[in-house]
């Protein structure tokens, strides 16, 4: 889930917990804890594609390791404060911000490792886009106003338990979403004879009402879009060959797996003389106004040799403002059920 998010809702929770106690410092120790297992950015960064797969959503955020350093944050802060906060409840703050965190990332399609160092499994629901606007920007006015309001007052703590009610009552509202988008994909399939060994479904970027659907076998992968606000529309399925081949032959088998285990699957690859594309589709269509593979999926890693050693990098198209704008309308017009592609 995207920063803000976390932030919004860990300030909610600091302030539900604690603010009578301490005020608004009560919200800023809360995002701050709410925020803290993406703390891993200061070592992974974002410019080192492999270390950014490696590491990110890693041990930071497994559910084991946070279990085990709440206690020193819940016991500087303890200090901090001169011991008139007892332990036991910043404990409780701390384990229920640093959880939350990693609970609620799981709902996005990234994966996170939970259960390090006992599995590498990254969990992932697929239930939420990484940013979602109809999602943030409420929780962030309702948690603004009621920080505003006089410590202790009764405003205050209707405004902040409400932000964590929507929150609440958010997700389980996709997960509601999911499961009729889940059904529709699997009865168009069915309609459609479509064989498929795995499938996935998942929002959007910034909304939960326009949904996509990903079904793959060894050869060929097919995404479709849906809106729930026209759900008896007709699914139309764009059909890409993953040419898995080249994967498989590529000599940095390494990278190969790394790309495979991070793209669940969900992957395609081009190869162009000594240089191969992997396409990264769980995270659906990056430009929804393209079909052709290299305009579709903006998410595309790129693996040559270099000086003899292999890389990795990301290659993404640029976009600018113009572009941008573009998307936007067109994304907005799908939501709507005007535009099928």
């Amino acid at each position: 889930m995207d920063s803000l998010t976390h932030i919004v809702v860990g300030a909610a929770i600091g302030d539900c917990l604690l603010g009578k106690k301490i005020g608004r410092k009560a919200a800023w120790i809360g995002a701050f804890a709410k925020t803290f297992p993406d703390f891993d950015l200061f070592y992974t960064g974002l410019n080192d594609p492999r270390l950014y797969i490696c590491d990110h959503r890693g041990a930071t955020h497994s559910l084991i390791w946070e279990s085990l350093y709440a206690f020193p944050l819940a016991f500087l802060f303890f200090l901090l404060f001169k011991k008139k906060i007892k332990f036991t409840e910043w404990l409780i703050l701390f384990f229920v911000c640093l959880w939350g965190h990693s609970l609620l990332d799981t709902c996005t399609a990234f994966g996170t490792r939970l259960l390090l160092p006992f599995t590498n499994q990254a969990f992932a629901w697929n239930s939420i886009s990484i940013v979602d606007l109809t999602f943030t920007v409420p929780l962030l006015i309702m948690v603004a106003v009621g920080l505003l309001k006089p410590n202790a007052s009764a405003g205050r703590s209707q405004w902040i338990i409400g932000s964590l009610f929507y929150f609440v009552f958010y997700l389980g509202l996709n997960f509601t979403h999911k499961f009729f988008a889940n059904q529709k994909f699997k009865q168009s399939l069915e309609a459609k004879h479509i064989d498929y060994k795995k499938s996935m479904t998942n929002p959007t970027l910034l909304n939960n009402l326009l949904w996509y659907g990903i079904a793959v076998d060894d050869s060929t992968l097919r995404i479709a879009e849906l809106t729930l606000l026209s759900p008896t529309d007709t699914i139309k399925w764009h059909e890409f060959h993953r040419h898995l081949i080249e994967m498989e032959k590529f000599p940095d088998t390494n990278t190969v797996k790394l790309l495979k285990w991070f793209g669940n699957d969900f992957t395609i690859a081009r190869q162009n003389k000594d240089t191969l594309f992997v396409y990264c589709a769980k995270f659906g269509r990056g430009n929804l106004m393209e079909h052709e593979l290299e305009k579709t999926f903006v998410f595309r890693y790129k693996l040559f040799k270099k000086s003899g050693q292999w890389i990795m990098e990301t290659d993404e198209p640029a976009l600018d403002s113009h572009t941008l704008k573009l998307a936007i309308n067109d994304l907005w017009e799908r939501i709507l059920g005007r535009v099928k592609y």
